[in-house]
Order: structure tokens, then C-alpha cells, then sequence
């Protein structure tokens, strides 16, 4: 069962190429964190500007830092089935442990075409699926009870929501009981989605604070509720500042004031503006993560 802190990774770029001593430093850096696993060429990856070879080329590195240590977890989702279906297929030959895979984007799928969808790529590969739903993105919504009858499909290990309410993940929970693991994918809400029911995050905050996003799993597992909440506050003010424009522009951002990468994001997502990036360095500040240069 996935659980715990699994981070939703970006990307590196340095002169629009992937940054290859920048990616391997990321992951290595996530592994002396506590991180629970890591995703590869989701949102937060940039997924959509990616060549095939750059995904290959993320893929192969991330398997050979981070396999048997902790899950590769790859962004394959599409909105088209057959090229999900290739790039899960992709994954799996690499040695990923398992696939992300969001609701099919701009064409609006019905319920049952999402529940065939996923059928028909669990009939045709042999890795683990985690189902993602962000209708904030995609513009359609996966019903509770089209969730229960994904989760009768083998294969399908997750569940990562992303709905703006945090109280569907007790009525998730409630559904679909312990047949497969229950993940947040909103780092605002985060610590309300582990009341109601979540085995944890799939986190963007997790770029910049690996630890106390472990920290605050841990707290919640352990049932600390003062640390939990404690945590929870703490990372408000940054969770506010990262949201003050596009993911993942502010995130890199961050990232790179704590010199592990640079800024750069690919067209049509642009740089942040100053005010964005006066709010993210007074976050890190609050957090004892001063700013340096990249």
C-alpha cells in the first residue's frame, strides 16, 4: 500500500535542456529526506512539455538513483488512451514501480468512458496504476461511485484526489475501504484529507520541505495531534505563497532559492513576478530555509 510522503517532482532545466546534475542531485537530496516516493513527469514535472526522449532519458535516471529504495511512480496520463497506454508501457520496461495516471484531459470523458479507459490500460500492462483525479485541470470529475468500481480493477493501488473538497476523501474512504490507498493532492488541505480517511500525500510542498511533510505523515501515523497540528501552521504561510500563481512556476522558484536547480520553466508557463517571489522568499525565511542563489 502507498502511503506517507511521496513527492511530486520537477523537473530541472538549465538553457531549456534537462538539467541531468540537477535532476540526480533532487533525487539523492529526497532520499536522506524520509521521502515515502517520488513522481516523475506529472503537473508538477511539466509533463506536457516534455519530449519522448527527455521522459525516457527522466525515467531511466530516476529508476537508477531511487530503485529499491523508494517507489518511481511516473506520470503517464494523457487524453488519449492509446498514448497513456505507450507511455505506461514505456515505464514499465524502464523498471518504473508504478504509473500515474489522470483522468483524460479537455475531451471530457463520461463515467464510463473513464472506467474504460482504465480497463482497457490495466488489460494491456502489468503495472500498478494510481488514479488521479484533478477535475480543477481536466474539467471532469470522477464520481464516488465510478471510483468504487475502479477500484474492483486489479491493478489500481491509489487513489490521488485532488478535489477542492476535502470532505469527499470520508466519503472515498467510506466507499471504497481498504481496497486501495487514498492520497491527497492538495497540499492546502493535506492535513483535512488525512482526518478524513487519507494514507497520505502526493505533495508539491514536498519540493521544498521533504522533511516536515514527513514530519507531518509521521505525526498523523503516531496520532501526535499537537505536532500535527503544529506542522499544519507551519507550513501554511508557504503553502499561501506557492499558490500565488501557477504550479509548478512557483515551486521551482523555491526550489532554486535554495540552490538546487534553476527557475526555468518551458513556454507557455513563464517565470513568476516579483511580488510572487517576495511572498516565497518571506515563506522560506519563516522556515529557516534562507534564500541563496542557484
Amino acid at each position: 500500500m502507498l502511503k506517507g510522503s511521496i513527492v511530486a517532482l520537477i523537473t530541472p532545466f538549465r538553457s531549456n535542456q534537462i538539467d541531468v546534475v540537477a535532476l540526480k542531485r533532487l533525487l539523492e537530496w529526497h532520499l536522506t529526506q524520509g521521502t515515502d516516493g517520488i513522481v516523475i513527469c506529472g503537473t508538477t514535472g511539466e509533463a506536457a512539455m516534455l519530449t519522448p526522449e527527455e521522459r525516457t532519458l527522466i525515467i531511466s535516471i530516476a529508476v537508477s538513483v531511487l530503485k529499491g529504495k523508494v517507489p518511481v511512480i511516473v506520470g503517464c496520463g494523457t487524453s488519449s488512451t492509446a498514448q497513456t497506454l505507450a507511455f505506461m508501457q514505456e515505464a514499465e520496461t524502464l523498471g518504473a514501480d508504478a504509473t500515474l495516471i489522470v483522468t483524460p484531459y479537455y475531451v471530457k470523458p463520461s463515467q464510463q468512458g473513464i472506467i474504460q479507459h482504465f480497463k482497457m490500460l490495466h488489460e494491456h500492462t502489468r503495472i500498478p496504476i494510481i488514479v488521479y483525479n484533478n477535475p480543477g485541470r481536466v474539467g471532469v470529475n470522477i464520481e464516488i461511485e465510478t471510483a468504487i468500481k475502479l477500484c474492483e480493477i486489479p491493478r489500481i493501488l491509489g487513489f490521488k484526489d485532488s478535489h477542492s473538497d476535502p470532505t469527499r476523501m470520508a466519503a472515498l474512504r467510506y466507499a471504497v475501504g481498504n481496497k486501495m490507498s487514498l492520497l491527497s493532492g492538495e497540499d492546502n488541505i493535506a492535513s483535512a484529507h488525512m482526518l478524513y480517511g487519507a494514507d497520505g500525500s502526493i505533495s508539491v510542498l514536498g519540493n521544498i520541505v521533504p522533511d516536515l511533510c514527513k514530519r507531518l505523515m509521521n505525526a498523523w501515523k503516531s496520532h501526535d495531534i499537537q505536532a500535527f497540528t503544529r506542522i499544519t501552521h507551519e507550513l501554511y504561510p508557504l503553502c499561501t505563497a506557492l499558490s500565488a500563481e501557477t504550479n509548478p512556476c512557483t515551486v521551482k522558484y523555491a526550489v532554486s532559492r535554495m540552490g538546487y536547480c534553476t527557475e526555468d520553466v518551458r513556454l507557455p508557463l513563464t517565470t513568476i513576478r516579483e511580488e510572487s517571489k517576495q511572498g516565497i522568499d518571506e515563506a522560506l525565511v519563516r522556515l529557516n530555509k534562507m534564500p541563496r542563489a542557484a
